[in-house]
This record gives structure tokens, sequence and C-alpha cells, in this order.
């Protein structure tokens, strides 16, 4: 984990909650892994984010305002998503993933009502996660 992509500590006071941030973990074992969260609460000293875990479980964490790192549980910390990193890329389109398989599924059988809707929400729900980060 490299401090140079850490989020300031100017841009972690200035998180609101439903804000979305971008999680890196694994540095350690020098593999990378990003993952997308939630801004639950903000408090004078620390930062509730919810993760989704790989298997779809729900997971609250805990981060310094000071820092931006994680309290227990193995080292992670908020970072700027920056695409010129591959897992970065890989984090970018597993959140447009939904609306691409949608695509494609309505594009195979355009007469298809539910598909539409289906694609719809799919759009709908990442621009709202958009909007809000």
């Amino acid at each position: 984990m490299a401090a140079e992509n850490r989020l300031t500590s100017d841009q972690l006071v200035a998180l609101a909650p439903g804000d979305t941030v971008t999680i890196e973990s694994g540095a350690e074992s020098s593999r990378r892994r990003y993952a997308s969260g939630t801004v639950v609460r903000v408090s004078p000293t620390h930062v509730v984010v919810r993760v989704e875990g790989p298997r779809g479980g729900t997971f609250v964490e805990r981060y310094s305002l000071r820092d931006g790192l994680r309290d227990g549980g193995g080292r992670a910390e908020l970072v700027t998503a920056d695409s010129d990193d591959p897992a970065t890329r890989d984090l970018l389109r597993r959140r447009t993933q939904r609306i691409d398989t949608a695509y494609r599924q309505w594009s195979r059988r355009r007469a298809d009502v539910e598909a539409l809707r289906e694609l719809q929400d799919a759009i709908s729900d990442y621009m709202a996660e958009t909007l809000t980060s």
C-alpha cells in the first residue's frame, strides 16, 4: 500500500454517508485487491464503511480519519481510484458488469419487456451509486 494514492485527510473529512469509496488491501502479499464500499457513518475520528464481500456477504469496517487505514482485521486503506492500475480497471469493470449482462440479455430478445426493465434498473442503480460518490 502506498501513500501516493491514499486519500488525504481533507478528502477523508469531506466524506459523507452514502459516498462511494475505494478500498485497497492485500499489498502485504504483493497482490493488491480493490473493493468498493459505501460510507455509512462519519464520527469525529473514524469513518464507517459498508463493503460487500466476494461471496456476497456484507461487512462493516472502520477507517481512521487521520490516515485512512482500517482498524483491525488486516491492513487496508481508503484510496483514490487510479484507472491506469489494472486492479482498479477490474473494479470499474465489476461495477458495470450488471449493465453489460442486462444489455446482452436484452439485445438477444429486444421484444422482452422484462429484460428491458432489468437493463433500466441496472443503469439506474449504477447512476445512483455514481452520483452519490
